[in-house]
C-alpha cells in the first residue's frame, strides 16, 4: 500500500510540472507588452515624474467644457500601488469658475458647521451656477470646529487669520486663492496680510510641495504617506485638482509631500498646495448623463466624510 500510495504521489507531481510548464509556455507564448498609458497625463506622470514607475491604466473623459478628469493606476518606484483622481481645470473658459463651497452655501465666519460634498453641491446648485466638481479643503480642529487657514468667498473676508498649532506643524502653513483677476495663487501664510484684499476666494492650506515649478523642501521628518488631496496652477491659468486615494495596500497606499510634488511637477504646476487629507481627501464631479453627484474616489473612511469647506467648479449655465 505504501508503495502504491508513493507511485500515486509521483505521478500526481509530475502532472502537475507539465501542466505548469505548459502554461507558462503558453503564456510565454501570449506574453503582453508593458502598458503605455493613453492620456497626457499618463504619459507626462511616466515620463517626467521620480516616482511612477509603471503606469497599470488610465483614462481620460470630459466632465464639461473646459473640465476634464483623468484616473490614473500606476506602481510607485518604491512598489507600491497607487490610484489617484486629476482634474484638469481651463480658467479662460468662459463662465468657468473655481471657487470656496461651504455647508448650507453659508458665509459662515464662526461656529461652522459640516456637510459632505455632495450635500453641499446640492445645497450650492442652481441654474448659472451649476456645480461641476469638488474637492475637500483645509484642516479643522475636530473639537470646535475651527478652520485653520483664512476664508473668501465671492469677495467677502469671513476670516483674516490662521490658527497654528505647535501639536499640528502640518496644517496652518499656506493659503490657496482666486484673486480678483480670476488668475489662481498660492502662498506662505506671511504672504497672506499684504494682499489679502486682492483675493476673492481663499481657504488656508498645508505643506506647499511645489514652488516656483521645483519640489519644495519640506522638513526631514515629514514623510508620511497617507491619503491626500493637492491643488496646483500652471502659468497659463490651468488649475489641477488631486486626489489620491491610501490606506488600502492592495488598492492604493497613498502618497508624501515629496511624491504630490514630484506628481504636481510633472503636470507642469508651478505652484501646488497640500489640504487635508485621510478621510477628508474627496472628490466629487457632476455626471451630466445622470444628472448626480459622483464621488469618484475611494474615501478611506468607506463612506463619505463631512468636511467643514471646499473648493469647487461651477459653470455659468442654465
Amino acid at each position: 500500500m505504501d508503495r502504491y500510495i508513493k507511485n500515486l504521489t509521483a505521478l500526481f507531481f509530475a502532472v502537475v510540472v507539465v501542466v505548469f510548464n505548459y502554461g507558462c509556455e503558453k503564456d510565454n507564448d501570449n506574453f503582453a507588452p508593458e502598458y503605455k498609458p493613453k492620456t497626457t497625463v499618463g504619459q507626462a506622470l511616466l515620463e517626467h515624474s521620480d516616482i511612477v514607475a509603471q503606469v497599470f491604466s488610465d483614462t481620460s473623459f470630459t466632465v464639461t467644457q473646459g473640465v476634464e478628469e483623468t484616473d490614473i493606476h500606476f506602481l510607485k518606484m518604491n512598489g507600491l500601488t497607487t490610484h489617484a483622481y486629476i482634474l484638469k481645470i481651463d480658467l479662460s473658459t468662459p463662465g468657468l469658475q473655481v471657487k470656496v463651497g461651504m455647508p448650507y452655501d453659508n458665509n459662515e465666519s464662526e461656529n461652522f458647521s459640516k456637510q459632505t460634498l455632495t450635500e453641499i453641491a446640492r445645497f450650492t446648485d442652481r441654474p448659472e451656477h451649476r456645480v461641476v466638481a469638488m474637492i475637500n479643503a483645509d484642516f479643522w480642529d475636530v473639537g470646535n470646529m475651527d478652520l485653520r487657514g483664512p476664508l473668501h468667498r465671492n469677495g467677502v473676508i469671513l476670516k483674516d487669520y490662521f490658527i497654528p498649532k505647535a501639536s499640528l506643524p502640518q496644517q496652518a502653513l499656506s493659503f490657496a486663492a482666486i484673486t480678483n483677476e480670476n488668475k489662481p495663487l498660492i502662498g506662505d501664510k506671511e504672504d497672506y496680510p499684504a494682499i489679502k484684499n486682492d483675493l476673492k476666494e481663499v481657504t488656508g492650506g498645508g505643506a506647499i510641495v511645489v514652488r516656483e515649478g521645483q519640489i519644495a523642501s519640506l522638513p526631514a521628518g515629514w514623510t508620511q504617506v497617507d491619503p491626500r488631496t493637492v491643488w496646483g496652477y500652471t502659468s497659463d491659468n490651468i488649475v489641477y485638482f488631486m486626489v489620491v486615494d491610501g490606506r488600502s495596500a492592495l488598492y492604493s497606499n497613498g502618497m508624501s509631500y515629496h511624491e504630490l510634488g514630484s506628481v504636481m511637477q510633472a503636470l507642469g504646476c508651478e505652484y501646488a498646495v497640500n489640504f487635508d487629507g485621510g478621510g477628508s481627501s474627496q472628490m466629487m464631479i457632476r455626471r451630466y448623463e445622470a444628472d448626480v453627484f459622483q464621488i469618484r474616489n475611494r474615501p478611506s473612511d468607506g463612506s463619505e466624510r463631512a468636511v467643514v469647506n471646499s473648493w469647487m467648479v461651477v459653470l455659468n449655465e442654465p
